[in-house]
C-alpha cells in the first residue's frame, strides 16, 4: 500500500500554533524596538511574546534575558526563555528555566504541559505522563492535553489508549488537526480503511497546506480501491512539497499499478531523494 509518513514535526508545528493563540500577555503595547530603552517590562515581554510567535527565537531569548536582568523574578519572562529553548531543542535548558517559574498561578496549566512536551521530546514518557496529568487537572478539557496524552501513549505502544486519548482531543476542539491526522494514521496501521479516511478529511479540511496530510489521505483512497482520488492526493503532496520522497514513491508505486510510463520517473526522484527507500521498493515488488 505504499510508505506511511509519520511527520512529528507537522504536528509539532500546528499544535504550537494552537497553544501560542492561548497565550496572553499582560500588555497589548508594542513599542517600537527603538524605544525598547523606555519599554516597561510588560512590553518588554509583549514583544518577547511577539517575537517568538514570528519565530525569531534568538531575539526572544535576548529580550528575555534583558528583562530578566532587570526584574529577576518575572515569571512570564523565564516561562518563555523555556519555550524559546524547547522550540531550538534544549530541552535541558528549558526544564531549568521553568525552575524559576514561582508564585505565578496563571502560568501552572501551560507550564505543566511544557515540561510534559519537553520531557516526552527527551524519552522521559513517565515523567512526561506525570505532568500531562497535572495539566489536565487545572484545565480537564484542554483538548491539546489529551493530544498530548496520545502522544505519550504512542511513544509506550498502547496504541488503544493513544486512540482513546486523541479522539477525546478531537470531541474537545474539532479543529484539533493533530488529533484528527493521529487518528487517521492509527486507523491506517490497523487496515480500518474508512476511518482513516474520514479522520483524514478532517486533517485536510483545516490544514489543505500540509504533505503529510495529502500524502496520507491519497493512501487511505488507494486503500479504498479509489485510484483516481488517491493519484489526484499524491499529485497534490509533491507540488506542496517537492522534495517528499515518500508521497513521490507512493505516487510513484499507483502510477505502476497503473500501468503508467511515468511511474519510474516519480520512483527514480524518490530514491534520489531518499535512497533509503530502496528497500520499501523492494518489498513492493
Amino acid at each position: 500500500m505504499g510508505v506511511r509518513s509519520l511527520p512529528i514535526r507537522m504536528t509539532t508545528w500546528v499544535v504550537e500554533k494552537v497553544l501560542m493563540a492561548k497565550s496572553k500577555t499582560k500588555s497589548d503595547k508594542k513599542p517600537e524596538k527603538s524605544s525598547l530603552r523606555d519599554a516597561s517590562p510588560e512590553q518588554m515581554a509583549a514583544l518577547a511574546w511577539q517575537a517568538f510567535g514570528e519565530e525569531h527565537f534568538d531575539e526572544a531569548e535576548q529580550l528575555c534575558e534583558r528583562l530578566v536582568a532587570i526584574v529577576p523574578g518575572h515569571a512570564h519572562s523565564w516561562y518563555l526563555r523555556g519555550l524559546v529553548a524547547a522550540a531550538q531543542g534544549r530541552g535541558e535548558q528549558a526544564l531549568s528555566y521553568w525552575e524559576w517559574v514561582k508564585n505565578a498561578p496563571d502560568l501552572l496549566p501551560p507550564l505543566a504541559q511544557g515540561r510534559g512536551r519537553v520531557l516526552l521530546s527527551l524519552g522521559r514518557i513517565e515523567e512526561a505522563l506525570v505532568q500531562f496529568q497535572g495539566a489536565m487537572t487545572y484545565q480537564p478539557d484542554d483538548a491539546t492535553n489529551y493530544f498530548f496524552m496520545g502522544l505519550a501513549s504512542l511513544q509506550q505502544g498502547a496504541l488503544k489508549d493513544a486512540q482513546r486519548y486523541f479522539r477525546q482531543a478531537s470531541v474537545l476542539d474539532p479543529k484539533l488537526a493533530p488529533a484528527h491526522y493521529e487518528l487517521g494514521v492509527l486507523a491506517l496501521h490497523a487496515e480500518q480503511y474508512s476511518q482513516a479516511l474520514i479522520a483524514f478529511k478532517a486533517a485536510v479540511e483545516l490544514t489543505p497546506q500540509s504533505p503529510e496530510v495529502a500524502n496520507n489521505l491519497a493512501l487511505a483512497y488507494q486503500a479504498l480501491g479509489d485510484a483516481t482520488a488517491a493519484e489526484s492526493w499524491f499529485r497534490k503532496a509533491v507540488d506542496l512539497k517537492d522534495d517528499y520522497a515518500e508521497a513521490w514513491l507512493n505516487f510513484g508505486l499507483l502510477l505502476r499499478a497503473q500501468g503508467s510510463k511515468k511511474a519510474d520517473a516519480c520512483i527514480n526522484k524518490a530514491l534520489k531523494l531518499k535512497p533509503s527507500l530502496q528497500g520499501v521498493l523492494s518489498g513492493n515488488e
